[in-house]
């Protein structure tokens, strides 16, 4: 174990979130931050995920930094390698990047309450000292296999999305790719056109409309004229994605069922044969899981050399898989695009509070915090992206959050550096209300079982149960009163 190297913030996390977090206190003078990443760049998901195809199916137009929107796309719905270029650009442009420590995955975070600090402790034995911490590690950061009989018995090639790689080859060959969503529909078209036979697994089939992507011409980029297209676009998006959640929280059957008009009518057009349509029918209400864009998944799982399966997996072999009707299927390469684990988004971080809690001890029966930032009992800690904390855009969740840790920050340096918490009564009435109007979404009243929820069926965790609007004004407005600074065990200022 080294000597802790003292600091003013630390942050965990080097995507989205963490990138955002840093420049934004770069800017509020927050002292000495330090930003630890696991990995070997910056980029988060956009660094890890490699896989054929992989873009952002949200808008580059409304999923880029307001302040920092990119002048060099090459498409509106933007490839995942431009997004990792493109976020390592604004931590460079913005100063973060020599404070980017990568190769470092943290074991451990303690508060030391006598000394009202944090001690963080990486695998590796390195250790920081700092007042405020910042968890950045996001939603998408645990791979999710399944624990099926037979899945050490496979002698082909088998892998996760996360860990494709260019020596992953398909060239006559039968692969199997297992999922229905996001992942899967964006690796199927690649899949179909460079494997000899592909056998798609969709036990759960997704909405997917088609994609209104524009690929940018070379002659624009980096003119006044690209980066006003975006911003128009941007406002056009934005209100878009805003009315999919006025007709998700609260339900709006009749908004929709217009949508749900749309996509069968672009199903239909695409799919001509009536059992796979079946196949690709969603059984529950659009916006119940996550909805999705692609031009071509549509076209690629109707292709000669696709056999689609409406069923899960029963057991792996040696040479193929088992479907729940004990239907064998020879196969050479498995592609398990199944998502993430993001009930347990900590991973196997240990994130130690007061009175000796962790925060997964906190989080036993649900994930949940203070307008998904500050949870009860962990003092100076600060979530990117937390519980509660999303829905059409990702980042325009982030900079409101961000809004407020800084403003914890100021407020702290201001009464000679008070603690900062949320007290345990505001945290459990926020989240209370959370809950109450969760379940009067689509998410719980769409028969489904998704992610979004503890357990697949249980509370939801993921999405802020309103308007991008809404959070942003209510966590600006509102979120502020409900801080708690302390000095020396007296509360100066609520």
């Amino acid at each position: 174990m080294t000597e802790p190297v003292e600091a003013d913030i630390v942050v965990i996390g080097a995507g989205l979130g963490g990138l955002c977090a840093a420049a934004r206190l770069l800017r509020e003078d927050g002292g000495r931050i330090v930003v630890l990443e696991k990995s070997d760049d910056v980029g988060g998901v956009w660094r890890t995920n490699r896989y054929p195809n992989v873009a952002c199916d949200t808008p580059i137009d409304i999923y880029a930094i307001s302040y920092y929107p990119g002048d060099t796309w090459s498409r509106n719905f933007a490839p995942g390698d431009e997004i990792q270029r493109y976020l390592r650009d604004f931590a460079d442009v913005h100063g973060v990047l020599p404070l980017v420590q990568t190769g470092c995955e943290i074991a451990a975070a303690d508060w030391d309450d006598a000394n009202a600090c944090w001690l963080i402790t990486a695998k590796d034995g390195r250790r920081w000292r700092a007042r405020f911490l910042i968890w950045a590690g996001g939603l998408f950061s645990r791979p999710l296999l399944p624990s099926l009989p037979g899945m050490g018995r496979f002698r082909g090639e088998m892998l996760h999305s996360t860990a494709w790689s260019g020596d992953v080859a398909l060239t006559g060959k039968t692969i199997a790719v297992v999922g229905g969503g996001a992942t899967a529909i964006q690796i199927m078209p690649y899949a179909a056109e460079h494997a000899r036979e592909v056998v798609c697994f969709v036990r759960t089939p997704s909405y997917v409309m088609p994609r209104p992507d524009i690929a940018f011409s070379t002659v624009g980029r980096g003119s006044a004229a690209f980066t006003e297209g975006l911003a128009e676009r941007r406002a056009q998006w934005f209100e878009q994605f805003e009315q999919i959640a006025r007709a998700r929280f609260p339900m709006n059957g009749a908004l929709i069922a217009q949508t749900e008009d749309v996509w069968r009518q672009y199903l239909h057009a695409q799919v001509h044969d009536a059992g796979l349509r079946d196949i690709l029918t969603p059984a529950y209400r659009f916006g119940c899981k996550r909805p999705l864009f692609s031009s071509d998944y549509y076209a690629a799982m109707a292709r000669d050399n696709v056999t689609a399966v409406g069923r899960g997996i029963a057991e792996v072999r040696d040479d193929g898989l088992v479907d729940t009707h004990g239907i064998f299927y020879k196969v050479d390469v498995i592609v398990w695009a199944t998502g993430f684990d993001v009930g347990h988004m900590l991973n196997d971080l240990r994130i130690t509070g007061r009175d000796g809690q962790s925060l997964d001890q906190a989080w036993a029966d649900a994930p949940e915090a203070y307008y998904g930032t500050m949870v009860k009992g962990f003092p100076n800690l600060f979530l990117m992206n937390g519980p509660n904390v999303s829905g059409a855009s990702a980042t325009d969740f982030i900079e409101a959050q961000c809004g407020l840790i800084a403003h914890a920050l100021t407020t702290s340096r201001a009464r000679g550096g008070a603690v900062v918490d949320v007290p345990a009564a505001v945290h459990d009435e926020f989240n209370a209300e959370i809950e109450a109007r969760t379940q009067q979404s689509v998410m719980v009243l769409g028969n489904c079982d998704s992610y979004y929820r503890v357990g697949y069926s249980g509370r939801v965790f993921t999405h802020w149960p309103g308007t991008m609007e809404s959070f942003r004004n209510a966590i600006r407005d509102l979120a502020p009163a409900g801080l708690r600074f302390t000095a020396a065990g007296r509360t100066v200022s609520a």
